[in-house]
C-alpha cells in the first residue's frame, strides 16, 4: 500500500490515480486501506468490462471506440486513461506476461 507512482497521484496496490477516482473519505480510504483499494479497482474494471461506462466514447485520444466485454481494454485504460492505446497495450503486454510466467510462485514474490 505504500507504494506511490505517476509522480505522486498514484498509490497502493492497484495505483489508484488521484485525479480520476478521489472525492472526499474515499482518497483516505484507497491511500489507507488495502481491502478498499483492492475493491474498487475491482469494481472500477467491472464497470469498464459490462459497458456501463459509455462516456468512454467521448474522450479524445481513444484508440479504438470503447465497447462492453473487452477485457484487455478495460485493463489497458486503467493504466493509460485512453481506450487501446499504446501505453495502455504497453501495459497490458505486461500484465499477460506475469500471468504467463505465473511470477506469483517465484521464490521472492
Amino acid at each position: 500500500m505504500s507504494v506511490v507512482g505517476n509522480n505522486g497521484t498514484s498509490f497502493g496496490l492497484f495505483q489508484v490515480r488521484k485525479p480520476y477516482h478521489c472525492q472526499g473519505q474515499s482518497c483516505y480510504l484507497m491511500s489507507h486501506d488495502t481491502a478498499f483499494n483492492a475493491d474498487y479497482y475491482g469494481a472500477m474494471l467491472r464497470s469498464y468490462y459490462s459497458g456501463q461506462e459509455t462516456w468512454l466514447n467521448t474522450v479524445p485520444g481513444n484508440g479504438s471506440p470503447y465497447r462492453a466485454h473487452d477485457l484487455w481494454g478495460a485493463v489497458g485504460f486503467w493504466s493509460a486513461g485512453h481506450w487501446h492505446v499504446s501505453a495502455g497495450d504497453a501495459y497490458v503486454a505486461k500484465v499477460k506476461a506475469y500471468l504467463s510466467q505465473q511470477v506469483w510462485l517465484g521464490q521472492w514474490f
